[in-house]
């Protein structure tokens, strides 16, 4: 009786698409969307009893028809329609209760519904575009932010759509864009480039794409593609992020793929509207291609600089910026890091030795913790011994085992005493102090037993700054010396030394009233459970 009811419901629902277009037609996106909404419910609240009335599926495809033209309903969401993101689930559902059925059932649902799949994807892309540069420049920043938003919900329906078309859909977006790219009869406009990529991107960013057969030539293509626009700009740089992964994985195509790429990374760089973009591709690609990118290195970090100097980028994208330089330098040789370091921090080691002799005031505070948080973001990622790298690379093993010193550790103490003339003015400012904490402790997190030689001399810095003010930051960096030296004979003197100083310390704060100090109390606990 319920599977009748349902298939009673169809025709009424199929017979309102008249009454739908002339809807869209005539811009009364009131009736549009409660057609849409009724045509929606229906399909998405019982697809999979509809989809298992086998000899009634011509009805339930015209059914899902109608859906796709709510999908495609014309204008710019959520300007010109806000009916559209209404169907997105549906896709979902259906797409799940068709690969839900056993093998043979699900292969003659593939038969019907693949191709209505690949029309989803162009009509998704098609909904992705950007409005004319005129038009968009009319949109209120909530408008703007809520297409964005819709964008995301379009990335990741085809994400998922992925699943059920599989490599041929890459495939088709290659195809497709080649031919765009290509075709100098017809000059195609840059939103239909960029909303291509945007859906290669969208799948890239989450699936595996090591073994697509397409990527070589998308990368081939990206240099192709003319760039003069903001927008298109930043899904380039996306796109290049996302097949960054592939680039690491792929030996055989790495001198000429990253020719491609980089130069138009190093470039976006200096546009502080592809801030975002181009700092954290330009991470991704030192972090999964550091073993191909010595040659470039020296322009890498000059390019780097430059920007850095000139202020282009808000403070996070400093920060991705030098732990892009951390994944770079770690493939160096010593000598050369330590000629990189030098060129590299020296501008901040000296601004940071003249904010050290000002009276302590809110401006130098922020450059004082902006320094520190460079240098802490910095050694983040900068390791020779590469604990960090979970593949067994050939590359990793070539590279020849570093002799003397870490470079991170032939910095801390070349600019140890700085710090500690830094934190005599500053002991009493729980951020200064955390931003001190916070470049030891990611020393440490990183170069685990390379540390070992500022062992004495931090452990004897901490218990000062603990006993004249205690602050949590301490306790965290002395929980993260005692977990990895406490066991090492030749550190246990000054690591234990340090713990039994924090432990009084800290009980005689408690006797004084440790409800003042609830940050103390949860690492000081964290410290005993260590």
């Amino acid at each position: 009786r319920y599977v009748n009811t349902l298939l009673k419901l169809i025709p009424p629902v199929l017979g309102l698409q008249e009454q739908l277009r002339q809807a869209v037609q005539s811009g009364d996106m009131e009736t549009s969307h409660g057609i849409c909404r009724i045509a929606v419910a229906l399909g998405e609240n019982h697809s999979r009893a509809l989809l298992d009335q086998v000899e009634h599926w011509q009805s339930f495809l015209a059914l899902v028809n109608m859906i796709m033209f709510c999908t495609g309903i014309p204008g710019h969401y959520p300007v010109n329609e806000t009916t559209s993101s209404l169907t997105l689930t549906f896709w979902y559902t259906l797409q799940d209760d068709i690969l839900s059925f056993e093998p043979d059932k699900q292969a003659v649902y593939q038969q019907v519904y693949r191709p209505v799949y690949f029309q989803l994807v162009d009509v998704l892309l098609h909904k992705a575009q950007f409005p004319s540069d005129e038009e968009y420049g009319f949109w209120s920043s909530d408008e703007k932010e809520q297409f964005r938003i819709y964008r995301v919900d379009i990335s990741d329906t085809l994400m998922y759509v992925y699943e059920m078309l599989g490599a041929e859909l890459l495939s088709s977006l290659y195809d497709k864009l080649g031919r765009l790219l290509t075709n100098t009869e017809q000059p195609s406009t840059w939103q239909h480039t960029e909303a291509l990529l945007y859906g290669f991107q969208s799948i890239a960013e989450t699936i595996d794409v090591n073994y697509s057969d397409v990527v070589p030539g998308l990368i081939g293509l990206i240099p192709r593609i003319s760039i003069s626009n903001v927008q298109l700009a930043d899904t380039v740089m996306f796109t290049i992020g996302a097949l960054s992964e592939w680039l690491g994985g792929n030996p055989a195509y790495h001198p000429v793929m990253i020719n491609n790429v980089l130069p138009l990374v190093l470039q976006a760089l200096g546009n502080p509207e592809l801030s975002i973009s181009s700092v954290s591709t330009l991470k991704k690609i030192c972090r999964e291609c550091k073993y191909d990118l010595p040659p470039y290195a020296a322009n890498i970090v000059a390019v780097s600089q430059e920007v850095l100097m000139k202020q282009i980028h808000k403070t996070s994208q400093c920060m991705w910026l030098m732990q892009a330089l951390g994944f770079l330098l770690s493939a160096l040789q010593v000598e050369e890091i330590l000629k990189n370091l030098h060129s590299l921090i020296t501008p901040y080691i000296q601004q940071l030795e003249k904010l050290a002799d000002e009276t302590p005031n809110p401006s130098n505070k922020l450059a004082i913790i902006h320094i520190l948080g460079l240098l802490s973001n910095l050694f983040t990622t900068l390791d020779i011994s590469h604990h960090d790298d979970d593949h067994e690379s050939t590359e990793v093993k070539k590279l020849p085992v570093q002799q003397g010193p870490n470079p991170v550790v032939v910095v801390l103490q070349q600019v140890f005493q700085l710090i500690q003339k830094v934190l005599s003015k500053w002991l009493n400012d729980a951020q200064v102090v955390e931003s001190v904490c916070a470049i030891f402790e990611k020393s440490v997190k990183t170069l685990l037993d390379d540390f070992a030689p500022m062992v004495p001399q931090l452990c004897e810095m901490l218990g000062q700054m603990y006993s004249t003010i205690p602050q949590a930051s301490a306790i965290d960096l002395t929980r993260q010396l005692v977990h990895i030296f406490a066991h090492e004979p030749a550190h246990f003197p000054p690591i234990k030394a340090l713990f039994l100083l924090v432990t009084s310390v800290t009980l005689t704060l408690f006797q004084q009233g440790p409800r003042d100090h609830p940050d103390i109390v949860d690492s000081f606990m964290q410290l005993l459970a260590q």
